[in-house]
């Protein structure tokens, strides 16, 4: 009887505390459905949908590392393109990250763009390069406005109209950056044009006057022609007199060959005295050809004239000078890249230099 008295005693015992523990257990809710990131080819390779939005963002960039030299002496040759140190091998490195983030609204696309770089030369060594914020604006439909490349140098619905030659460096064309308010149109047949108010180069004579620049073209299947006009309304920062100034350039590109695989560009510049537009001459003619012999290697050859040279002060000089170009672009794998750009230059009464670099560089 004590026996049975005794396991019927722990059997309830048992009981009650399986019933405490089922009391105290932690209910584990279901796990949320997954949400996975989904690409957006509205606008290209690359971009997909910020999660919970319907704005696409598309994270590129590039890293490349590079030698260069020059056969410049600094005392009786013609300064080098490059701008290299006679006395030393030039070495550059240089990372870079695109942000671009797209959307469509009823006024048109709504775009953001940031661009961060840091480069690293053997200038100042065992130096930590910074990063900065080398572009950043926004736009929607044809209204765009922060800070990148002047309308002078390149505008967003221009075609093939901007930069230089074929190459990197794109010899002589008055590369700038500005912060702008600017208005991009694109119609019908290609016709293109922008008109932007941009802030003085150097700010060295302040005041509420912007520059102004103006640019109109084609562009079509067979290439692009367009004719620019830049007003600079200070031209101290480059003569260090409070006069005004104008610049006009004006080019072709022409494709060649299968899906325009090879192109010809001529362009033109003049300046009525120098500004921070154009300022290496008064006026210059540019010539430039790229051929793609296969699909891994193309080269390009180029050349400009620069007529009365500008070497300081308040008005251009009467001398001359001639730039020769060549460059060689080989991509053995997608996305990596060879190159090597060699320039020759000759001014009047100095002896010829030349300068140039080989560069890795892997894209993302």
């Amino acid at each position: 009887m004590k026996l049975k008295s005794l396991l019927i005693g722990s059997a309830a015992v048992m009981a009650a505390a399986t019933g405490a523990r089922a009391a105290d257990a932690i209910v584990v809710p279901e796990p949320e459905p997954m949400e996975y990131v989904r690409v957006c080819d509205v606008y290209g390779a690359g971009f997909f949908y910020i999660p919970g939005t319907e704005t696409c963002l598309q994270i590129s960039g590039y890293v490349f590392y590079q030698v260069g030299a020059t056969s410049d002496d600094g005392v009786n040759d013609s300064p080098n393109y490059h701008g290299f140190d006679p006395d030393e091998y030039d070495k550059f490195l240089r990372a870079r990250i695109n942000f671009d983030a797209r959307s469509e609204t009823e006024w048109g696309t709504l775009r953001s763009y940031i661009r961060v770089q840091s480069n690293s030369t053997n200038v100042i060594p065992n130096q930590d390069p910074g990063v900065n914020i080398d572009q950043a604006w926004l736009s929607l439909g044809g209204f765009r406005t922060g800070y990148s490349e002047s309308a002078w140098t390149s505008t967003p619905n221009g075609g093939d109209s901007g930069w230089g030659s074929h190459s990197w460096g794109g010899l002589e064309y008055g590369n700038d950056q500005r912060t702008f308010i600017q208005y991009n149109f694109t119609g019908g047949n290609g016709l293109f044009a922008t008109l932007s108010l941009e802030s003085d180069d150097y700010d060295i004579d302040p005041n509420y006057v912007p520059d102004v620049v103006g640019k109109i073209g084609v562009t079509q299947g067979w290439g692009t022609l367009w004719l620019t006009g830049a007003y600079d309304e200070n031209t101290s920062e480059i003569t260090f007199t409070d006069d005004d100034a104008f610049a006009v350039s004006a080019g072709a590109h022409i494709n060649m060959g299968a899906a325009g695989a090879n192109s010809l560009r001529v362009l033109g510049f003049y300046a009525s005295d120098p500004n921070s537009y154009w300022e290496a001459s008064q006026w210059s003619v540019m010539a430039s050809y790229y051929h793609q012999f296969t699909p891994e290697f193309g080269a390009s050859v180029g050349g400009q004239y620069l007529a009365d040279l500008y070497y300081g002060g308040d008005d251009f000089s009467d001398d001359n000078a001639w730039l020769a170009e060549l460059n060689l672009v080989w991509t053995p794998v997608t996305n990596f890249e060879v190159r090597s750009e060699i320039v020759y230059t000759k001014v009047e009464d100095l002896d010829g230099s030349v300068s140039g670099f080989l560069r890795f560089t892997r894209y993302f």
